[in-house]
């Protein structure tokens, strides 16, 4: 099926849906800004139309994954002040975490997949492994649930 959006755009409802999102981290006690009523650890899409809420949940999420204290001696010693203490990994680590990933969604049939734990963001690029032929990448679907799902490519 075909429809035609405003600007006479073909577009097809049988797609495959490719969409970054970003695992929240529990918001309980944060205060240094505005975030919004997300559930913890669920997903929140990613796109250019996120409210301004959900903007603060996205930093405060990767901010919050990547609050550990550097092990190099050439990174500055954390702030004192809450803000800049929270903030301190974010602006100081060179490899930052964020986790979630792609979720994948086939229009036509329904099945959504998940990242698999311990995936992020930064690992997107490992997509291309796999449509090599060369890597693997692991998801929960929404119907097994199962986090030992993998994508493998086909022999």
């Amino acid at each position: 099926m075909t429809v035609r959006n405003g600007d006479d755009v073909p577009h097809t409802l049988r797609v495959i849906v490719l969409q970054p999102v970003l695992e929240v981290t529990d918001p309980a006690g944060f205060t240094l800004w505005p975030v919004a009523g997300i559930e913890p650890y669920g997903l929140l899409p990613l796109s250019g139309a996120l409210a301004p809420a959900e903007v603060g949940t996205a930093v405060m999420s990767i901010a919050a994954h990547n609050d550990v204290v550097p092990a190099a001696d050439d990174h500055p010693p954390r702030p004192a002040d809450p803000l800049g203490s929270f903030l301190h990994g974010l602006l100081t680590m060179d490899d930052l975490f964020a986790s979630g990933g792609l979720r994948v969604t086939d229009t036509a049939s329904g099945v959504t997949l998940l990242p698999g734990c311990c995936n992020g963001l930064e690992e997107r690029r490992d997509w291309f492994d796999v449509l090599d032929g060369d890597g693997w990448v692991s998801f929960a679907t929404t119907r097994s649930r199962s986090p030992n799902a993998t994508a493998t490519p086909s022999a």
